[in-house]
């Protein structure tokens, strides 16, 4: 199963993870950030990419509180989450991509 479809299927079962659960998907988030900036932003100047540098760093010194959000925030978090891997993703297939 991809990380889209897992986080797709935990919003859907929010209410229901326990705090483990909800903790395994974020770092299964952080992960997949942290490969996005090796391989999205390979050649992007340091300068350029510290919204993605901050991001990360952001993300991993927050994964317990992220994890023990009440459901709607969580589900708000999940979704932007979500939204920005769709992006990533996109950018890293791109053909026009310098």
């Amino acid at each position: 199963m991809s990380l889209a479809t897992d986080i797709q299927d935990a919003c859907l079962a929010l209410p229901l993870l326990d705090f483990q659960s909800r903790r395994r998907l974020i770092e299964r988030i952080l992960k997949e950030l942290e490969e996005s900036r090796r391989s999205v932003m390979r050649g992007v100047p340091p300068e350029e990419r510290t919204g993605m540098d901050t991001l990360v760093s952001s993300v991993a010194a927050s994964v317990n509180e992220i994890a023990s959000m009440e459901t709607p925030e969580l589900l708000d978090v999940l979704t932007e989450f979500e939204k920005l891997l769709e992006v990533l993703a996109g950018i890293g297939v791109s053909p026009t991509r310098h």
